[in-house]
């Protein structure tokens, strides 16, 4: 099952495209973010866990934004009491959109859509609401947000979830 292949080639191409042109605003963040209420395995179950993550965003437009994740370090409570870790690797993709305002506050929209389907069909989606804190050379950034997922392993049959997310950290732009 291909996992975000195509969106993660538009991201490429959407960022190769904005270098090339001059209106590139390259950066790359580390932070950590906290998922609430993540379903579990088993029925009627859920747990929290923290992450760490790190991203490239690339900003072609004033008040727009595309943010790839490059790598993700879960760390899951287990059932006995022990720590899971999930390491991942392009693991994210978004688009953000910015609200313009005056000051070192840019508040800014993120979401993103993830369809996945062979033999079934998984689609995801996430949004929220975000904020960038300019420091002159680096920045800070803080969102929280929902995520919606639906899974149809077989024809007419269905499982939704539902979970939020909480993240913040660094962002370090990249002069060229």
């Amino acid at each position: 099952m291909r996992k975000g292949g195509i969106m993660k080639k538009l991201f490429a191409i959407a960022i190769a495209a904005s270098m090339l042109s001059g209106l590139y605003g390259l950066s790359f963040g580390l932070g950590g973010r906290y998922t609430i209420s993540h379903p579990g395995a088993l029925p009627d179950s859920t747990f929290s866990y923290p992450s760490v993550v790190a991203d490239v965003m690339c900003k072609p437009l004033p008040i727009l934004g595309f943010r790839i994740g490059l790598v993700a370090l879960d760390l899951i409570p287990d059932e006995e009491g022990g720590t899971f870790y999930m390491f991942g690797t392009g693991v994210d993709a978004a688009v953000l959109i910015y609200i313009p305002m005056a000051g070192m506050v840019q508040p800014y929209i993120p979401f993103h859509v993830l369809y996945m389907g062979d033999g079934g069909s998984v689609l995801t989606l996430d949004g929220g609401i975000g904020a960038e804190f300019m420091f002159g050379g680096f920045g800070a950034y803080l969102e929280g947000g929902i995520n919606l997922k639906s899974t149809s392993p077989e024809v007419g049959d269905s499982v939704s979830d539902t979970w939020f997310h909480v993240q913040g950290g660094v962002r370090i732009p990249v002069n060229l």
